[in-house]
């Protein structure tokens, strides 16, 4: 009888591509993709998988979610309630069984990091350290697909992007190695078993560098613009965030401008046995995106 894994988090950037690649790749797995609203899951449609509504909030829900699952990811959208969210989702997982738990975590988790999201991520995986569930936590810097979702709009509209970090390096990692990682993890089990993996890009970059990398992609000129904190806070607040996910992404950008996130691992590599995808690779991929 084939195993079944349960993705959370399974519209979002990784856990979507999670999807995508299990339902590829793992035929010997039945897949259940969780969901907040199930017309999110109309993606699923043609696709091998179930999808199941998860509320973080309900453990009714939550068990049947859970219901012959035998692996999970471990995924849940960024707010000031994801540990308890998270905490929830470990629970039951003790509860129902489950075998082994890919966490996606964050670069620099650590109860006492200056960055809430940090601390907070940290929280949830000694929580499944201590459930004894056998577990892979991945803990990846930021992503490529960021420069869509956050600065695609003004690349668009202005030739610019508009970020206050300065000269930082940072090695950005495409989502798609990110759930590649998780993938290999969740199909070799005990290999990955009891371990973390700082998961990065090839290269730290500094934004100068990927705008100029993004201008030979697209065939435009495209500038990166260092602004205040006080003038990133403002443009987050116009376009509707909440003060705890502006705070949040305030914090992450001083801990680029002081140099932590230049680090790079090969994890990507070592665990999926390619290397990871270069930021040029990324930009021609997506280079549509951004014209």
């Amino acid at each position: 009888m084939n195993e079944t894994i349960l993705v959370t988090g399974a519209t979002g950037t990784v856990g979507s591509e999670v999807v995508k690649q299990l339902s590829r790749d793992a035929s010997s797995y039945n897949i259940k993709a969780g969901v907040h609203s199930i017309e999110n899951a109309k993606r699923y449609n043609n696709m091998r998988v179930k999808a199941v509504q998860i509320d973080y909030d309900k453990q009714e829900g939550l068990e049947t979610a859970f219901k012959d699952v035998d692996k999970l990811f471990l995924l849940t959208h960024p707010s000031s309630k994801s540990a308890e969210h998270e905490s929830n989702l470990v629970n039951q997982a003790k509860k129902s069984g489950i075998r082994h738990i890919v966490k996606q975590s964050i670069m620099g988790a650590d109860l006492e990091a200056d960055v809430e999201a940090m601390r907070l991520h940290r929280q949830t995986e000694k929580l499944i350290e201590e459930s004894g569930i056998p577990y892979t936590f991945l803990r990846p810097n930021e992503f490529m697909q960021g420069f869509i979702k956050f600065q695609g709009s003004t690349i668009k509209s202005n030739n610019a992007f508009y970020i206050p970090a300065e000269d930082a390096k940072v090695s950005f990692v495409d989502a798609r190695d990110i759930a590649a990682v998780a993938v290999k993890a969740l199909m070799d089990g005990d290999k990955h078993y009891n371990k973390t993996y700082m998961v990065t890009g090839p290269e730290a970059l500094s934004y100068h560098q990927a705008a100029e990398i993004l201008s030979n992609a697209t065939g435009k000129k495209i500038d990166y613009v260092n602004i205040s904190d006080e003038e990133a806070r403002g443009a987050m607040k116009e376009t509707g965030l909440d003060n705890w996910l502006i705070n949040t992404i305030s914090d992450l950008y001083e801990y680029f401008r002081k140099g932590y996130a230049s680090q790079v691992s090969s994890a990507v590599e070592e665990v999926t046995g390619r290397k990871a995808t270069t930021f040029v690779e990324f930009a021609n991929d997506h280079a549509d995106a951004f014209i």
